[in-house]
């Protein structure tokens, strides 16, 4: 069987829509490891409007291009940048005093 060319153009055609997903979106799975974030980043990106169209009750579709414009615009996954507290003997100066109270009492715990 032997094909012109314009039915071979259609053919290659058909068989690389085929392997591309609707209008070149992706699902959750794949914009997770193209922005190499988390499922619960992007559910959190989306509660914050990063743009996605719904396809069916569950499923999702993110169009890369607009997700990193809009993570651009909006700057909210900023990475890297955790806060430390400065000093944070403050916060054990509770539990030892208890620790000491207990040992000026002596207090003894009976094992179980």
């Amino acid at each position: 069987m032997k094909f012109d060319e314009n039915e071979l153009a259609r053919i290659a055609e058909l068989v690389a829509s085929k392997n591309k997903s609707p209008m070149g979106e992706l699902n959750r799975q794949q914009i997770c490891t193209a922005l190499s974030v988390s499922e619960s980043t992007i559910r959190r990106l989306e509660q914050q409007g990063m743009p996605y169209t719904p396809v069916g009750a569950r499923s999702k579709r993110y169009d890369l291009a607009e997700c990193k414009k809009w993570l651009k615009e909006n700057q909210l996954c900023p990475s890297g940048t955790t806060k430390t507290a400065a000093n944070t003997s403050g916060s054990w100066s509770p539990g030892k005093e208890f620790t000491e109270y207990c040992r000026k009492a002596q207090l003894r715990v009976m094992p179980s």
